[in-house]
């Protein structure tokens, strides 16, 4: 099997609807040279012909895109006696989304979901010479509308309504955090295939043994021959029994570990391969991440006529629903090689607004970024698109467990037949496509669909889908379509229905998992309430931040780069995202009216914000019976533009400070503290399969910095649990810092700090900060007095181990920083002079 990438001579034009199609194709002018894979905002961008729809606002001026025709042309050479006898394909990986594609002139294909990949075979079209695709992408929105016109408009949250009506990923219709930029074009590769017989699947769905000694492999391959052969039986099955499929296991260390050797009759092959003594991948902080390949060879009489492999991870899973010792319902608990795993993590959304730019490197580092910050899972989030293979390579290959939803969200989808058949088409390419990842560990139907229909009435847990069908339609596919899809194609992971799913609502902290936004959306409660707002496992919380300085000016002329103009406004694209934010500032810290001032604040603000929650929801992974809380995964990871949102790593990558905290929040040793109405509650987690032996000092501090009261104590801390270490008694009337330090063979290895709230009423002496530049990668820090929030900046390119620090008297801390050279650090911290 061969190919060509159709990557080069691609143009692309405005569609002319005065004019005939032919007429309109075939024209000299107004073409431009178009990128494929791409977009058409991009091309146009490129051309000069759209100002970057990023900057100020620019989004306004790009809304004409989405609502007009646009025309691909590639003009392509096939040498004379190309691939005689041999089947021709022409291979859409993505068009997005209404379009209709000729051959020569002759239509091939019309197709109206952008995540279903088509394949069209082209032997009798394809001439000897030049050939000529023409592509026609009709507008998404008013080809959507005109559905929604005869099927009705549905509630929904977010966007056009026209969207739910429409396969397409459905932040382009602007969300809350991203604009309104509806794309069109093939935004994945088209290439041309050659082949007499190909591996059209290869499917190995890994099973290890409850005991772990042993893993087996049942192994199938699917043929396919060319479109002349599979027209005639008896030739087809001549030619079939002419293949052999070569089947190699390699281990890890590229040894052999078991092979086979098959006839291809019938067009499947089936097997069963089997090893002893699995090594086994783990998630991130758990273990290693070792690989198995999967080599396949279609062979005729030695010939090897293609050759496919997939990368293999051994690894046991299980989501876990069992009866808690001490509370009602049940966990919801994902177990890895029979070891509980606190799933703490964030929620991913598209990298960019134009997808076919988000390049493997970006994937990569932002993967990084998750995996260096103690995270355990991303969750790819229902709006946006089933990522390219190297996102999922990433996870993979960093131990980032993958909570993957199909694309639904925030709406009552319509459910007619056609549109089922849509969805299933979908779901089966994507199934097939992404089921070999170890990363992978959870099928979710949506996002917030069950939400939405019970806030309007249309969801009845008392009745069965179909007799839900007039009210809440999609139940069709979120309770039968989708979990026959994943049970057929992906039996060896767990579905759930959607997120957040469980119980009579999505706000039942009992079952299922859950989206705390009682803070930031609901009532605007403060954030310290976060361990009132528990679940099982909760699949999103978040707390936004204005993005770095250097983002802002990106995207914000001189004028406009101060808080509350025009632009900022513009770039906050939540409902009342301004106001709620000053609600949360005005609540907590002295409000700043410069922008570097108001940046700092907004960053303290989320990183203390997303720290409380995650330090609430972490003691409840009590160990063994009392996995009350067994995941916290906060909104969002990243940005798909420029934009003050609830990202902890912007458009550019830059790292906001709730990184650093969530980093040590989620530590796999980490100290724990929450005041009482009298005292300081103490607790410490073990996020390791091993019991570990620590020191815990509890220092009391007065701002000024005397210390006050030491507690030592030490303790065994069981394995993959929280263990409660008591509780201290303080003058609640006093404003002390509450500082407690873990060590571990007399190391300090993890911190945890608590101070009086709201810190706006603290006024704070100067600490007294020194720093020294050990080496251009390293640096020492100290305090004479505390210090809250203290941020380190040198520029982009500086790979931080910790930053965002409260500093105590004594305790000086060592900071790596690869990528630091000799560049100057500032410093700004809470309460900063000038």
């Amino acid at each position: 099997m061969r190919q060509i990438v159709l990557s080069g001579g691609w143009q692309l034009k405005q569609r002319d609807p005065t004019r005939d199609l032919s007429d309109d194709s075939g024209a000299a002018e107004g073409w431009i040279p178009a990128v494929v894979p791409g977009t058409v905002h991009q091309d146009l961008i490129a051309a000069g012909l759209l100002p970057d729809p990023f900057d100020g606002l620019n989004e306004r001026a790009a809304q004409w895109v989405g609502e007009v025709d646009w025309l691909y042309r590639c003009d392509f050479e096939v040498p004379p006696g190309e691939a005689a006898g041999e089947t021709a394909v022409l291979c859409f990986d993505g068009l997005d989304t209404f379009a209709t594609v000729w051959l020569n002139g002759a239509e091939i294909l019309s197709g109206d979901n952008m995540f279903v990949p088509r394949r069209v075979e082209v032997t009798r079209l394809l001439h000897s010479g030049r050939n000529q695709l023409i592509l026609l992408f009709e507008s998404a929105l008013r080809r959507g509308r005109a559905r929604e016109a005869e099927g009705g408009a549905l509630p929904l949250w977010n966007g056009d309504s026209s969207r739910l009506y429409v396969r397409k990923a459905q932040y382009h219709y602007g969300w809350d955090w991203g604009p309104a930029l509806l794309t069109a074009g093939p935004w994945r590769a088209v290439r041309l295939e050659y082949f007499s017989a190909r591996i059209a699947d290869l499917h190995c769905p890994v099973g290890v043994a409850a005991d772990l000694q042993s893993a087996t492999l049942p192994v199938s391959v699917d043929i396919e021959l060319g479109g002349d052969v599979a027209r005639d039986a008896a030739e087809t099955a001549r030619r079939l029994d002419e293949l052999t499929v070569r089947l190699e296991l390699f281990d890890p260390d590229g040894a052999v570990v078991a092979a086979a050797a098959l006839p291809a009759s019938g067009g499947r092959v089936t097997t069963e391969l089997a090893v002893h003594a699995p090594r086994l991948w783990w998630p991130n902080g758990h273990g290693d991440r070792p690989f198995y390949r999967l080599v396949a060879e279609l062979q005729r009489t030695g010939t090897i006529l293609e050759r496919q492999e997939v990368r293999l991870g051994m690894r046991r899973l299980r989501l876990v629903q069992a009866p808690l010792e001490h509370e009602p319902g049940t966990t919801f608990m994902f177990e890895i090689n029979n070891v509980p795993i606190f799933c703490g993590g964030a929620n991913w959304i598209p990298a960019d607004s134009f997808t076919p730019r988000i390049a493997p490197e970006r994937y990569r580092a932002l993967c990084v970024q998750a995996a260096a910050a103690n995270m355990v899972m991303l969750r790819v989030w229902g709006g946006g698109i089933y990522e390219h293979e190297a996102f999922y390579e990433a996870c993979d290959e960093l131990g980032l467990l993958v909570w993957q939803d199909f694309m639904f969200a925030c709406g009552i989808y319509p459910a007619p037949g056609w549109f089922r058949d849509s969805v299933r088409a979908e779901a089966e390419a994507q199934v097939r496509r992404l089921r070999h990842h170890p990363s992978l560990v959870l099928w979710c139907g949506n996002n917030e669909d069950y939400q939405i229909a019970g806030a309007t009435g249309r969801y009845d847990t008392n009745l069965t889908p179909e007799e839900n069908a007039d009210r809440f339609p999609a139940r069709l596919i979120y309770e039968r379509l989708l979990p026959d899809v994943c049970a057929t194609l992906d039996p060896t992971r767990p579905y759930w229905p959607g997120s957040p799913y469980g119980g009579h609502d999505g706000s039942d902290q009992t079952v299922g998992d859950r989206h705390t936004w009682d803070i930031w959306h609901g009532r605007v409660a403060p954030y310290q309430e976060y361990a009132a707002y528990h679940g099982r496992f909760v699949s999103e919380f978040g707390m936004q931040a204005f993005p770095d300085r250097a983002t802002i000016e990106a995207f914000a002329p001189p004028a406009e780069r101060y808080p509350q103009s025009r632009t900022l406004d513009h770039h906050n694209k939540a409902t009342d995202g301004p106001r709620r934010l000053a609600v949360y500032l005005n609540d907590n810290v002295r409000v700043p009216a410069d922008l570097d001032g108001y940046i700092y604040a907004t960053q303290l603000v989320q990183a203390e914000a997303l720290t409380s929650a995650i330090r609430a929801w972490r003691r409840r992974w009590g160990g063994p019976g009392r996995y009350q809380t067994a995941g916290a995964l906060v909104w969002q990871l990243n940005d798909c533009w420029p934009v003050i949102s609830w990202a902890m790593i912007d458009y550019y990558l830059r790292a906001k400070p709730a990184v650093y905290a969530v980093r040590r929040a989620l530590a796999p040793l980490a100290p724990g503290l929450a005041r009482t109405s009298d005292g300081v509650d103490l607790w410490a987690v073990n996020g390791t399969a091993s019991a570990v032996a620590v020191e815990i000092e509890l220092r009391t501090w007065t701002l000024g910095g005397d210390m006050v009261a030491l507690e030592k104590l030490s303790a065994s801390l069981p394995p993959v649990g929280t263990t409660e270490l008591g509780q201290f008694g303080f003058d609640p009337g006093a404003s002390l810092i509450f500082d407690a330090r873990l060590l571990l063979d007399g190391q300090v290895v993890a911190r945890a700090s608590l101070w009086p709230e709201p810190l706006k009423y603290l006024t704070l002496p100067d600490p007294v900060i020194l720093l020294d530049l050990v080496s251009s990668e390293e640096l020492r820090i100290r305090a004479a007095r505390p210090a809250k929030g203290v941020v380190l900046a040198a520029g982009d390119g500086v790979a931080w181990s910790d930053n965002y620090l409260d500093l105590m008297p004594g305790d000086e801390q060592v900071i790596r920083a690869p990528g630091l050279g000799e560049r100057p650090v500032s410093l700004r911290w809470l309460g900063m002079e000038g």
